[in-house]
């Protein structure tokens, strides 16, 4: 497995019993999580993956299905979901959200994870050539493959905003790796905090201000100022956004 898988498993061994939790993990490639997972013993395990040919563990279902489309099961069903780097490739990220929502049982979770694009260091290299880390190129326009183009690259706000329009609140926030080149921001950590609260301030809402207010300390939280993966383990609860008409 790699760091950012390694990290997921200690969220799932920490906070899940091994009995009786229905766990579904979504492009999960090989399988290298899904078989830590069966051997860590949890053993109520599916996966769904695109090109499910490609999927190594034997005794465990991988059913084929697109992650741009509606996934295939039933409503309610699962009781944690996994999806590892998935939702930068996406068309639809907000309808993505919602079909995790839907096919989570109540009270349940997800573990969503992506590219972190507002660590110190991606910040400066966007304002260097207008491009983020693990973004740093146009994708190709000559080739839609978007299992690998990383096509919809997210800052934690726009995750967070897709998250929790969709019912999925934020419980937990941490990272694989904390970027060496990232630390020099530390430097200026008390600058960028400042001009950052400033801009949320400005909110005419007082209900998003308040809730401005929780970003901010995310946002400036070692995790996601200082690391290379968002990993965001959220919890289905009813939503209380009132819904566009």
């Amino acid at each position: 497995m790699n760091r950012i898988e390694n990290k997921v498993m200690e969220i799932v061994r920490s906070r899940f019993a091994r009995n009786n939790v229905r766990i579904l993990e979504l492009a999960p490639g090989e399988g290298g999580l899904t078989r830590a997972l069966i051997e860590t013993g949890y053993t109520n395990v599916e996966a769904m993956d695109i090109n499910p040919e490609r999927f190594e563990v034997k005794g465990v279902k991988c059913h084929r299905g697109n992650l741009n489309e509606p996934l295939p099961f039933e409503s309610g069903t699962f009781d944690l979901i996994i999806a590892v780097e998935g939702i930068e490739h996406l068309e639809n990220q907000y309808r993505f959200a919602s079909e995790l929502n839907r096919i989570l049982k109540e009270d349940a979770y997800a573990i969503v994870t992506t590219p972190n694009i507002i660590n110190f260091a991606s910040r400066i290299r966007f304002i260097m050539t207008g491009f983020y880390a693990l973004a740093a190129r146009p994708s190709s326009e000559f080739e839609k493959n978007w299992v690998i183009e990383h096509i919809y690259p997210l800052t934690f706000w726009q995750l967070r905003h897709i998250l929790h329009t969709n019912g999925l609140f934020i419980r937990h926030i941490t990272t694989d790796h904390i970027r060496k080149s990232s630390l020099i921001g530390l430097l200026l950590y008390p600058f960028t905090y400042l001009l950052t609260w400033k801009s949320l301030a400005k909110e005419g809402d007082s209900r998003q201000r308040e809730k401005n207010k929780e970003i901010l300390h995310q946002m400036y939280s070692p995790s996601l100022y200082l690391g290379r993966t968002q990993i965001i383990f959220a919890q289905k609860q009813k939503s209380t956004y009132v819904k566009a008409t």
